[in-house]
């Protein structure tokens, strides 16, 4: 998912994504990269955060399900509407939402463009406290755990800590989707074959990273890869 357009980030390590093959390499190129780096310290912190607010309450237990719900669909959102922009959209023109997600198809296996740039995991991470807050607080409320056991700043703290690791998961999963690496678990198999089939079949299909869910909902998880067309901007995107 990378928004920003650097040419610092071309100008990264000649390592690419294909060069990885096992998942300890994975790792270390994961843990060497901006991003994942933001992340883990923002999560270090809501986690810290959430242990000074002490207390638990079971509405907190239906947390996961619903960020597990929101991922896909979210998902699909940001990746059609903000990732796959038209060039003159606003969006684009103004914002540049697209610019560096654009050199990602042109070079899947490129490592500046494949990760978000830490400056975009920043932006994300502020993004996802103030939408967390939206959604997490109503449910929170509606499941009663605003009681005197605990506060509803500690369930949200606890929304955002799980938010935060859906974040870190995406990066990790677009990364290991890249490599040469071979899931042994149906789930990762399916989520590299996915991925590929929107890089290289067509574009406009597949937009999930780690859930399909949106995919599925909005149509656009094809039964069989030959149920849609070889897309001739698959890499260009226009």
């Amino acid at each position: 998912m990378v928004l920003t357009h650097s040419t610092s980030r071309r100008a990264r390590s000649t390592l690419r994504s294909g060069d990885l093959r096992t998942k300890r390499e994975i790792a270390g190129a994961f843990l060497g990269a901006g991003s994942p780096r933001v992340i883990i310290a923002a999560c270090a912190l809501a986690i810290a955060a959430r242990v000074v607010n002490g207390g638990f309450s079971s509405a907190e237990l239906a947390l996961p399900v619903v960020i597990a719900a929101l991922v896909g669909p979210v998902e699909w959102l940001i990746h059609l509407f903000l990732l796959h922009a038209p060039m003159d959209s606003f969006r684009m023109r103004t914002l540049g939402t697209g610019v560096g997600h654009r050199e990602h198809h042109l070079d899947p296996e490129h490592m500046g463009w494949l990760l978000l740039s830490p400056t975009d995991a920043a932006v994300f991470a502020v993004m996802i406290a103030g939408f967390t807050a939206v959604w997490s607080l109503p449910v929170l409320l509606i499941l009663g755990a605003a009681g005197a056991e605990v506060s509803l700043v500690a369930g949200y703290l606890t929304a955002l800590v799980l938010a935060y690791v859906a974040l870190a998961h995406y990066e990790w999963v677009h990364l290991l989707v890249h490599t040469r690496y071979r899931a042994k678990s149906r789930y990762y198999r399916r989520l590299t074959r996915n991925h590929r089939l929107h890089h290289f079949r067509n574009e406009k299909y597949w937009l999930g990273v780690t859930s399909n869910m949106g995919d599925r909902i909005m149509h656009t998880y094809p039964s069989h890869k030959s149920d849609v067309p070889l897309s001739e901007t698959a890499r260009t995107l226009s």
